[in-house]
């Protein structure tokens, strides 16, 4: 390599920086089902989203440096995510972060396509600049079946992650919801329940227990609070609760969306055609206020893809690779 990297704080990154690296996220969507796409929107959206990772530490970074215990001789500009300049002079935003299952994790998104033999050239050098971790696993985002997505998914170790599925409200197929109700969820009856009901799931799929977590009851509070938490239940038997679901507030791709964060159906009636039921019923109920349903889906959690397919479109993908491909362990 004739020249070496330079990195800039993402902190300090001007307009065009974030405007260049925010395009180049897009660009790993498959926006052609979405026929209401307003680009100058997504563009502020999504880049308003990159300039707030910087916005978790205006406070400092006293909890990272001692949870990882980093050394006062790091600075505090070597701990924010990196632009990236590479010697052509394209750039790439390098970010730190730890999954659910405390793995830390680089994760790369580049302006143009982040490809493999890019990756093997540059990667070694991002990782030296990051001295205060030990990734073990890079992030890569991908537009879903495109040449890059296949390239990347075929080697040797490469996982699939988070699956981004998504649908305008106005184009949604939707399924026949009439014997489906919807409720507020309440925290004195329902709590238990909702708990049971997880603990069930995760004792027949424990390789997911770890990747579709039970949410906690301050997450619950503030969803009833934007009355975005419901029970399902049977509409006729009032009082058999078939399931729950929880949503928030989104502007992916700048669109006024509600995004699906927890969604359980019981196991009594799991493998009814129910959740797209559900899923019916919720957006009948939130189609006046918001205009695109979506969520985040793990690529191992089968029955969950399997119901996305029903009234969504896979719009983008992210898939982790090994951080052996580009050190020497």
């Amino acid at each position: 390599m004739d020249k070496k990297l330079t990195f800039k704080s993402l902190n300090k990154a001007t307009h065009q920086e974030l405007e260049r690296i925010t395009k180049g996220l897009i660009n790993t969507y498959d926006t052609s089902p979405l026929r209401k796409l307003n680009s100058a929107l997504a563009m502020t959206a999504e880049r308003e989203d990159i300039r707030a990772r910087s916005d978790d530490y205006q406070d400092g970074f006293d909890e990272v440096r001692s949870r990882r215990q980093i050394p006062d001789s790091v600075p505090d500009e070597q701990l924010h995510d990196q632009i990236v300049y590479l010697p052509s002079g394209e750039i790439w935003l390098a970010s730190i972060y730890r999954n659910h299952i405390d793995q830390t994790i680089i994760e790369i998104i580049g302006e143009s396509r982040t490809e493999y033999a890019d990756l093997k050239i540059y990667l070694p050098e991002i990782l030296a600049f990051f001295t205060w971790c030990q990734p073990e696993l890079l992030s890569v985002w991908s537009k879903p079946n495109s040449q890059h997505f296949d390239s990347l998914l075929s080697l040797s170790g490469a996982h699939l992650e988070d699956c981004f599925w998504g649908a305008e409200i106005d184009h949604m197929p939707l399924a026949a919801a009439d014997d489906v109700t919807l409720r507020p969820l309440d925290m004195e009856t329902d709590w238990h329940w909702y708990k049971t009901e997880y603990d069930l799931f995760h004792k027949e799929t424990s390789e997911l227990k770890e990747r579709v977590e039970i949410e906690d009851k301050e997450t619950f509070e503030e969803a009833l609070k934007r009355q975005l938490l419901f029970v399902a239940e049977s509409h006729h038997q009032p009082a058999q609760k078939i399931g729950i679901i929880m949503l928030e507030p989104c502007t992916e791709l700048g669109y006024n969306g509600v995004l699906v964060s927890d969604f359980i159906i019981a196991k009594a009636f799991r493998g009814q055609g129910l959740a797209v039921k559900i899923q019916a019923a919720t957006v009948n109920r939130l189609k006046q206020k918001y205009d695109f349903f979506c969520g985040y889906i793990y690529g191992g959690n089968g029955a969950s893809l399997q119901n996305a397919k029903k009234n969504r479109h896979l719009l983008r993908t992210e898939i982790t690779l090994p951080i052996e491909h580009f050190i020497s362990v």
